[in-house]
């Protein structure tokens, strides 16, 4: 039988470049999944922060401290047992963990006068990174570009919007999709909201190549800030929301998640309202499961996780977790949360049933906001 691992090797001795290997949607088999992981920022102020990683297998988990908070986390597509934690906002580092040998490769910071929001993307080529960024005088949105073999600063471009928060880059490998967020902050007033009464959110693309703006988008209610995203390989975008409900006069519900197809409006979820009201006007993380085409969206302040179909936009079903947050794929296809008291549960990706022989509990690794599933 001819394993991915074979199959990859074959390519490589052809001459084929190992950026497209990466692209390549290649099968997956037991050797593969030996090698994946759960990688998530951790800590607190009472056990100090870092970065984690559990096995998906073994179920053993190891950490890095780090001298900061971090947030979001990147895997490197030509480095595959190298993942990026970005500094919270307004963070000013980064640092690159080999997870294979449980140490810190590199670290780099933040360019002069800017600060990071905590999230990060590549090119599809593995050659370029781009992280989210803030002008620490002005507070416009910035992406910074940068060199992922070295790090090395090498620009940036406006994000057409003020508190980028996340982005990815869509399936056309020269399309940024962008959460600009709204909410003005500035590293000396740490992560005080100062602009709530004008604020703007938007949803923004960006052509990596040029740096201009392609479209943008908004939602009705002008004090949701979109925050999140995460995309399917067709080009449908998962949009999670954060309302500022001190800066509106209604106690009307207001839809957390959306939906947006290629060349469409934003759809938003916004049944059922009993359920999103129960989120507390707050989605802290959203993934894409592409075999149930289902998103899930974590709401810590609910203590719930919410699924909708992201093709005709329904509500499918929920999960109930103290404090949850991070969320992730893993290679069986099934949904993978996090909290901040250690814990771990596996739904089955189509049934949302969990696997309860699966459950992880392990206190000294409190999870932060955002989990990844990481195959090597």
């Amino acid at each position: 039988m001819i394993t991915r691992r074979s199959f990859i090797s074959s390519l490589l001795v052809i001459g084929l470049p190992i950026e497209v290997i990466a692209k390549m949607d290649l099968p997956i088999d037991n050797d593969f999944v030996d090698q994946e992981f759960l990688v998530s920022a951790m800590g607190n102020k009472k056990t100090g922060f870092g970065f984690g990683f559990m096995s998906a297998k073994q179920q053993k988990i190891a950490k890095q401290t780090s001298a900061f908070r971090g947030h979001g986390v990147s895997q490197h597509p030509l480095h595959p047992n190298h993942v990026i934690m970005y500094g919270r906002r307004p963070g000013n580092m980064a640092i690159v963990t080999d997870i294979l040998q449980n140490r810190q490769i590199t670290s780099f910071k933040i360019a002069k006068n800017r600060f990071f929001y905590g999230h990060g993307c590549f090119s599809n080529d593995g050659k370029t990174l781009f992280t989210t960024e803030g002008n620490s005088t002005t507070g416009e949105g910035k992406i910074g570009i940068r060199d992922a073999i070295n790090y090395q600063y090498l620009g940036e471009f406006a994000t057409s919007g003020i508190g980028p928060h996340d982005m990815t880059i869509m399936p056309d490998g020269k399309t940024l999709v962008v959460a600009n967020g709204g909410i003005l902050t500035r590293p000396e007033t740490g992560r005080k909201k100062l602009n709530l009464p004008e604020m703007i959110s938007n949803l923004t693309y960006i052509d990596t190549f040029t740096g201009k703006k392609i479209a943008e988008f908004r939602v009705p209610e002008p004090k949701a800030s979109i925050r999140h995203l995460d995309i399917a390989k067709d080009g449908t975008v998962a949009i999670a929301m954060q309302v500022q409900r001190s800066a509106m006069k209604s106690e009307n519900i207001v839809a957390l998640g959306a939906i947006q197809k290629p060349n469409k409006d934003i759809q938003l979820l916004d049944k059922p309202a009993r359920l999103i009201r129960g989120m507390n006007d707050y989605m802290g993380s959203v993934v894409i499961n592409e075999k149930s085409r289902l998103a899930g969206f974590t709401s810590p302040r609910g203590n719930l996780v919410g699924f909708w179909n992201i093709d005709n936009c329904e509500f499918v079903g929920y999960h109930q977790l103290y404090d949850v947050c991070g969320i992730a794929v893993n290679s069986k296809n099934n949904f993978m949360l996090s909290n901040s008291f250690g814990q771990i549960r596996e739904l089955d990706g189509f049934s949302l049933k969990e696997n309860k022989k699966r459950r992880v509990v392990n206190a000294s690794f409190p999870w932060d906001n955002h989990m990844l599933n990481v195959a090597i």
